[in-house]
């Protein structure tokens, strides 16, 4: 049964940051405009503040639709869904704020150990609705893993930016803003900021990986069940080590029984 809250209820905090993806939902003013749901994935992208505000951190992609929408109107939903375990569906009902790179708000919301290739906003939403139902008809999904090719894809603008002494490359990351986010399929108008931002985008090594969560553990999938830490690495070490050893031995083996045979082969 659907149950409505003015803030958000804390039992449901640790669920909702424990989930591998989520969608957002925003919509222009005119009718005739299109309405839009984008969904958002990478480990440690969403955050909650306080049980009335949230963020996640944008990346960039070949659309500005949300960040557009944002700039219009400020209506925003965010939904999250269970994929595994008992069913469940959030919504989370607010007016987002868009705080781009190269701000002091994208700064003290995104250090740069925390940024990911090809961030380009901060989406702060303060939320005045939340709505929880039973996801019934949602299927069972095993989660494999995040993709990371838009980090891959961005993490070679960057370098490219980065390479350039005016830190503006043809082919980088600021010239992918103009050329791609500047504005809506509608025409509405998007980033305003971040292109024009002096400041070089960069971000660690680790937070190149989309597995990987803020405070640097490695995300892995263990019989279909993201986690986390030292313990879970250390496993897949020592089970890669097994691995090896039994096919080195299998090989000695094999090397062993071909002999045996030959030297047969060769009595007979």
């Amino acid at each position: 049964m659907g149950q409505f809250y003015d803030t958000i209820p804390k039992e449901l905090i640790p669920w909702m940051l424990k989930q591998e993806m989520f969608w957002v939902a925003t919509a222009p003013l005119s009718p005739e405009a299109h309405v839009n749901v984008s969904p958002k994935g990478v480990r440690d992208s969403f955050h909650v503040l306080s049980p009335t505000r949230v963020w996640y951190q944008d990346l960039s992609g070949s659309g500005v639709e949300t960040i557009s929408h944002l700039r219009e109107n400020g209506r925003i939903t965010l939904m999250f869904s269970a994929f595994e375990g008992p069913p469940r569906i959030v919504r989370l009902f607010g007016v987002g704020t868009v705080h781009e790179f190269g701000t002091p708000e994208y700064e003290k919301l995104i250090p740069p150990e925390n940024r990911r290739p090809g961030s380009r906003a901060a989406i702060v939403i303060d939320v005045h609705k939340v709505g929880s139902s039973c996801g019934y008809a949602v299927p069972y999904y095993d989660f494999r893993g995040h993709r990371n090719a838009l980090l891959d894809f961005f993490d070679k603008r960057e370098l490219a930016d980065q390479k350039d002494a005016a830190a503006r490359s043809d082919a980088g990351l600021k010239t992918y803003w103009e050329l791609k986010n500047m504005q809506s399929i509608d025409g509405i108008p998007g980033l305003q900021i971040a292109p024009k931002e002096q400041k070089m985008p960069r971000c660690t090594d680790a937070m190149k990986r989309a597995d990987t969560a803020e405070d640097g553990r490695v995300v892995t999938v263990v019989n279909g069940r993201a986690a986390t830490g030292p313990a879970v690495a250390a496993k897949g070490a020592v089970d890669g080590r097994r691995r090896y050893e039994e096919l080195v031995v299998a090989f000695a083996l094999g090397l062993a029984t071909a002999a045996v045979y030959v030297k047969l082969v060769g009595i007979v």
